[in-house]
């Protein structure tokens, strides 16, 4: 090749790179991030290293007890005494704001690699849209959806026990699935569809069972909050893409800050009016920081395995915690482990298994074409 053909392809390079870091599509990634998926591939192709197999099952560990705990601790701070305390609104504008150290936490990770304060900042603004009109608009819609999943489900807390609540939870999953064959283009997979209809069939055998003590009013709050959930994951991954661990924390840092001024604003007015009661004096503030900053390490959990190891890793730290929240409350909470249950549980299990199992892995599936697809 000539030196013309050699300065041809080279200034060519240069134009398609520069357009490509001020397009919000290549801005979204930075060098070191695809220098890190080129890693990732290598490793792939080397088999998985110890170190990140032992991560892999820290994070899974990690996340049950941490999904268990928040739960077992925000159960607690509304049963200490309800005449007293019993303000779920408080409690989940209280647990949202420890987010708001999602984004210094994740400015000091890298800092502690190396990496400027600014250059982290510069690569996870995009995540807000191109104007603060955008960025208001991204973040006041996912805290809605945030704050109807997490306050459905602290309500129902207080008419269920943990177990009911978190297999409830759990199907999530099936909803999330359903909805990204719509609106992401995800791949129909059969094994998936039935997997649906085993989480309903869970859901409503749970809701048969008399001797749970749990009211109607628990269990359509406890199905409310999956749905809310599954809306608020979709919607991210559609209107988001592809974010960064830098960008999620940054994201999640803001819903936190807006969380701050706007939902003050209902969980005050609920106490003035006594629908939610709250005297300083009964106030678990022990149990209330035990809870937010389980919440907030479950987050992190989350975010910080999606990004560096794989979403399957998050899926199986939650399936693990389904059976322990059940265990727990038969133990401890003298939970009848009745036919009713016993089913209704099974059938989300197998569910969420049908769900985050990895079709794509097994050469039979992929021959039936049973593979996930993936954008």
């Amino acid at each position: 090749m000539d030196t013309s053909n050699n300065n041809n392809v080279t200034t060519e390079a240069g134009v398609l790179l520069e357009k490509g870091m001020k397009s919000d599509k290549y801005s979204l990634r930075s060098l070191r991030s695809v220098r890190k998926e080129e890693d990732e591939e290598h490793e792939d192709e080397e088999g998985l290293p110890a170190r990140k197999l032992l991560l892999s099952l820290l994070v899974i560990f990690g996340v049950a007890i941490a999904w268990i705990a928040s739960t077992r601790f925000s159960k607690a701070a509304l049963i200490v005494d309800p005449r007293k305390f019993n303000a779920p609104c408080f409690m989940l504008w209280w647990n949202t704001n420890w987010m708001i150290t999602c984004f210094p936490a994740f400015l000091l990770y890298n800092r502690i690699r190396g990496v400027k304060a600014t250059e982290s900042f510069e690569d996870s603004v995009p995540v807000l849209g191109g104007s603060l009109q955008t960025a208001v608009g991204r973040v006041a819609l996912f805290l809605f959806l945030w704050s109807g999943a997490n306050y459905s489900y602290l309500k129902a807390l207080a008419y269920v026990s943990a177990s009911v609540a978190t297999s409830i939870q759990a199907c999530n999953v099936s909803l999330v699935w359903l909805m990204a064959i719509f609106l992401l283009g995800d791949r129909f997979i059969p094994p998936k569809l039935f997997a649906v209809f085993l989480a309903i069939a869970g859901v409503v055998l749970i809701s048969l069972d008399k001797e749970i003590r749990a009211s109607w009013i628990g269990i359509l709050l406890s199905t409310l909050s999956p749905i809310f959930a599954a809306v608020y994951k979709v919607m991210f991954k559609w209107i988001l893409g592809d974010a960064t661990l830098g960008q999620v924390s940054l994201f999640m840092t803001c819903i936190g800050l807006l969380n701050f001024f706007v939902n003050a604003i209902p969980a005050l007015l609920l106490i003035i009016f006594d629908v939610e009661r709250m005297e300083i004096s009964a106030v678990p503030w022990l149990v209330l920081i035990g809870a937010g900053f389980l919440g907030l390490l479950f987050n992190f959990l989350i975010n910080f395995g999606i990004a560096l190891l794989h979403p399957l890793v998050i899926s199986v730290g939650m399936l693990v915690g389904l059976p322990c929240n059940t265990v727990i409350d038969i133990v401890f909470s003298s939970v009848s482990p009745t036919p009713f249950f016993i089913s209704g549980s099974i059938c989300v299990f197998i569910s969420f298994i049908l769900i985050v199992f990895p079709y794509s892995l097994v050469p039979i599936c992929r021959r039936l074409r049973l593979a996930s697809h993936f954008h």
